[in-house]
């Protein structure tokens, strides 16, 4: 793999940026438009121990996400990376875009990266370009219906709620066409995908070769964190997920850092104080 060819210097993308460049998550974005089996959001101003995505230890308005901004980058240069992973679902929130459009004015320059289910990507996407984002991860646990059923068993999209078989197709159509009006308006998408081994763990290499084909530059299988309504299921541990990861980076560039990071992190990845 040629990560420098194709790859850009970012901590969430590149092996070697992964240990040397400082990134922001702003959380401003509470709501979500999923249900997911592993995800517990939390607002827990104490709970400063656990290190998992939807976690944050306050939500933060435009305005003062905007203030933490110039503060980071203040302390660690506008070489550094700012994006926003939740703690819910981004898209799902306008003050996503109210935030993103307060950096974008004052810092220009700057690399902006978002995180999302991909369910509101289609009808967002260029809006998204429009405002700076030029990286873009999205989170896609397979497509097979029956598969993804089990792991994300609600969405809602535009006021209707689906569920079971239907809530899959439509979260995974959206997230198809999402990615590939991402990858034509010139974002680099990294894919997550969350390996749950009882449910996605045969088809995680399917969602790699069909992801590769929407244009994905980076796919990340990472492992389950129990939580939620999966607090009793197995974490797959690192033997299985280096043998998975092996076996996806035939397929297309594999990310292998990935430290799972809280709505609210900030500094260089693993090596910031958790609050």
């Amino acid at each position: 793999m040629e990560v420098d060819r194709v790859i850009p210097y970012h901590p969430c993308l590149h092996p070697l940026a992964h240990h040397t460049v400082p990134r922001l998550h702003l959380p401003v974005a509470p709501k979500c438009n999923t249900r997911c089996g592993y995800c517990e959001r939390e607002i827990a101003p104490h709970a400063t121990s656990v290190v998992a995505p939807g976690l944050s230890g306050t939500l933060l308005s435009p305005s003062q996400a905007l203030a933490k901004t110039r503060e980071f980058l203040h302390r660690w240069g506008e070489s550094a990376v700012v994006g926003i992973a939740g703690p819910g679902e981004p898209l799902a929130n306008e003050t996503t875009f109210n935030t993103l459009r307060l950096i974008s004015r004052e810092y220009p320059e700057i690399t902006l990266c978002v995180c999302t289910n991909g369910l509101a990507l289609p009808e967002r996407c260029e809006e998204l370009q429009d405002l700076g984002v030029r990286h873009l991860t999205i989170t896609i646990n397979g497509f097979d219906p029956l598969v993804v059923a089990q792991i994300q068993p609600i969405v809602n999209k535009d006021g209707r709620v689906y569920e079971g078989k239907r809530a899959a197709e439509v979260l995974f159509e959206n997230q198809s066409a999402g990615l590939a009006i991402a990858v034509e308006v010139g974002m680099v998408v990294k894919v997550n995908c969350v390996v749950v081994p009882e449910i996605n763990g045969n088809h995680v290499l399917s969602t790699a070769r069909k992801v590769k084909d929407l244009g994905a530059h980076v796919f990340n299988p990472i492992p389950l964190i129990p939580r939620g309504l999966f607090r009793d299921m197995n974490e797959p541990d690192a033997c299985y997920m280096a043998h998975l990861r092996s076996l996806c980076s035939s397929i297309m560039p594999v990310f292998h850092q990935c430290k799972q990071c809280r709505a609210d992190a900030e500094g260089i990845p693993g090596k910031e104080k958790v609050r």
